[in-house]
């Protein structure tokens, strides 16, 4: 390795160990921390650290075509210790700034969305309902309303009166009628016992 490439190298790995740590505090921000052990938070933090190394050997791909050396790792211990004693607190802040600028954004689209489309649906949807209420309850007067005019003409020539007793009279000569009936049936046993005799 010449001496351009070794620098180059020294300079990748300076940044890689800056961006380790970056990505290890936005980690930590997003992840919830239990005391308790699962498997979750074991699977994620081994997937985290195989993009990392994924990375960081992309960048020796481009630096130095993947040469690994003792000071490769020297200088991931330089940025990372870089972070952490000068650009922490600064990214800390940062971080926290995007991440309530995004909240702030994502509760605006949710309050644009609700104002713009969701409260406009509720209030279409209740007014069709209240509407179709008066129009149901429109129709069952109007019916009522029809059927008092139908029926009036019967009440006042007492048809209606005449369509019970017209009732009542079919009960009886179906009562008579059924009397006729055992009549015979009656007969038709007496002769039957006269016959034995």
């Amino acid at each position: 390795m010449s001496l351009d490439v070794q620098l180059y190298t020294i300079l990748a790995m300076v940044g890689s160990g800056i961006w380790i740590g970056m990505a290890l505090d936005t980690y930590h921000r997003f992840q919830t921390r239990n005391k308790r052990w699962n498997w979750l938070r074991f699977i994620n933090d081994i997937i985290f650290w195989f993009l990392q190394a994924l990375i960081i050997f992309y960048v020796l791909l481009q630096v130095n075509q993947g040469e690994v050396r003792v000071i490769i790792f020297l200088a991931l211990l330089c940025g990372f210790a870089c972070y952490q004693s000068l650009l922490q607190k600064a990214y800390k802040k940062l971080l926290e700034t995007i991440i309530s600028i995004v909240v702030w954004i994502a509760k605006m689209i949710k309050r644009i969305f609700w104002t713009f489309f969701v409260h406009p649906a509720k209030v279409i949807l209740n007014l069709l309902l209240s509407l179709s209420k008066m129009i149901g309850r429109l129709l069952i007067s109007i019916l009522l309303f029809v059927s008092q005019i139908l029926l009036f003409p019967l009440k006042m020539f007492g048809i209606t009166a005449l369509v019970e007793k017209t009732k009542d009279k079919l009960i009886a000569k179906l009562k008579e009628k059924a009397g006729i009936l055992k009549k015979p049936t009656n007969k038709v046993k007496e002769w039957i016992g006269k016959l034995r005799r």
